[in-house]
């Protein structure tokens, strides 16, 4: 049976002069070591690496969320036009450059991390003057230049941030080594401690045992929790309770690791995120669709995909401005959230063009559901603000996996060819996927 000290409302200090008391005089030697030469040498590793961990992982996180702000003001200028959106991406483009300076290669260990910010800024270098470039465009929309354009500027942003996440991967991997040295010295300290207690004698063993367990036992807590979090484990969470520092520590490690914890998820649903709509974007699409393709392969269940195009969309925004259709836009996608089901998935393809995606769903239920959604839109006025609410229709074209297609590049083009069948057919209308409407769709 292990004896535990009772958790009073007793300070470290305390428990230590109560210790002293109990060994008399003899045993002073011992409770000195552990006051003035064990606590700190277990606690200070400990605070070192969680403030190395916050000191060092901030600039990068907030350089990595710049980054993927940045390309959001030149993505919308390409897909609206809208001149505002020149002086959101210089706004922003200060923000990267202010993070860049807050995270300088040489406040950096190793020389693996210097090199990859560097090499991120340097990608940043080369995406700056395509931005720039873009945002100079006086007609940018359904402009195929600059379309090739904004793929090599995402491709720089992307490799700038992958860059900045294998400098995360180093900077733990020097975490793991300043462990292995602080759990070193702790063993050598703990074993010094113990030979002391053994010779002051039985009385002192058990009274010096209970007191140094009452402090090592939360602080290895500590320490695999530190190193827990340093692998990534964001959520792990130390369970301490006491009414001491040690538990203030720990009440300050958690606290630390949530707000850790909250960054990287806000980091994480920003860049799946599309900025107007709130819905899906383009790249999490195919992240999803491939996720859930594989999940049907593997079970042999059906999915299906609806892509949806607001019919004669330019005319809303002639009429009524553009940001009345980005208001319509957004209303128009709460509506598809509200009308789909729960399982299914719904994104921002670009521009007015909605995806949904279906598990579980043959083309005949998706031909249902999208009949539905059609119905919703064409009933639904939508408030812009700008006088009668302006009433929208939309075309939708629906393909199934694997009736139609055996990847999702081959499905997502037989829901745009059934999207052009029904563009073509009058709009308004539902079509789904049939060999002969197998074109390129470049209607409204």
């Amino acid at each position: 049976m292990k004896f535990r000290l009772p958790d009073f409302r007793i300070s470290l200090r305390t428990r230590f002069a109560l210790g002293l008391g109990a060994v008399l005089l003899p045993f002073l030697a011992a409770a000195a070591l552990g006051q003035f030469y064990l606590l700190p040498r277990l606690v200070e590793p400990l605070e070192d690496i969680v403030r190395e961990l916050s000191e060092e992982m901030y600039p990068v996180t907030r350089l990595q969320t710049a980054l993927f702000q940045v390309a959001m003001p030149v993505n919308d200028y390409l897909v609206h036009g809208d001149a505002d959106e020149r002086r959101q991406f210089a706004q922003l483009r200060q923000r990267v450059e202010r993070a860049f300076e807050e995270a300088p290669p040489e406040r950096y260990t190793l020389a693996e991390e210097r090199a990859l910010i560097r090499a991120a800024r340097a990608e940043w270098d080369q995406a700056l003057p395509l931005g720039e470039q873009l945002l100079r465009l006086s007609d940018p929309v359904g402009n195929a230049a600059a379309a090739r354009d904004m793929e090599r500027f995402d491709a720089h942003i992307d490799r700038a941030v992958s860059m900045l996440d294998e400098a995360h991967h180093h900077f733990h991997q020097v975490l793991d080594q300043d462990r292995a040295q602080a759990g070193v010295s702790r063993s050598r300290i703990l074993g010094a401690t113990f030979a002391a207690f053994v010779l002051a004698g039985a009385v002192s063993l058990f009274t010096g045992v209970a007191l140094a367990r009452s402090v090592t036992d939360p602080v290895d807590t500590l320490r695999q929790g530190a190193a827990r979090l340093a692998e990534g484990k964001l959520s792990h969470r130390v369970d301490i309770h006491r009414h001491d520092e040690l538990g203030e520590l720990a009440a300050a490690f958690n606290a630390m690791a949530g707000r850790i914890e909250a960054d990287q998820a806000a980091l994480a649903e920003l860049a799946s995120r599309d900025g107007l709509t709130g819905l899906y974007n383009h790249r999490t699409f195919y992240v999803l669709l491939g996720d859930e393709l594989a999940r049907a392969k593997r079970f042999q269940r059906p999915v299906s995909l609806l892509l949806l195009d607001i019919d004669h969309f330019k005319r809303v925004n002639d009429t009524h401005g553009h940001l009345a259709g980005d208001a319509a836009l957004r209303e128009l996608c709460e509506l598809l959230r509200r009308e789909a089901r729960a399982v299914d998935r719904v994104c921002r393809y670009g521009g007015e063009e909605i995806t949904l995606i279906l598990p579980e769903t043959d083309i005949e239920a998706a031909v249902r559901l999208a009949e539905r959604l059609r119905a919703a839109v064409e009933a639904q006025p939508f408030d812009v603000g700008t006088g009668a609410p302006p009433h929208m229709t939309v075309s939708i074209g629906a393909a199934s996996w694997p009736a139609h297609a055996d990847n999702a590049e081959a499905l997502v083009a037989a829901a745009d060819a059934a999207l052009y069948a029904a563009k073509r057919g009058g709009r308004n209308r539902v079509a789904r996927y049939e060999p002969e409407s197998a074109q390129p769709a470049a209607l409204e």
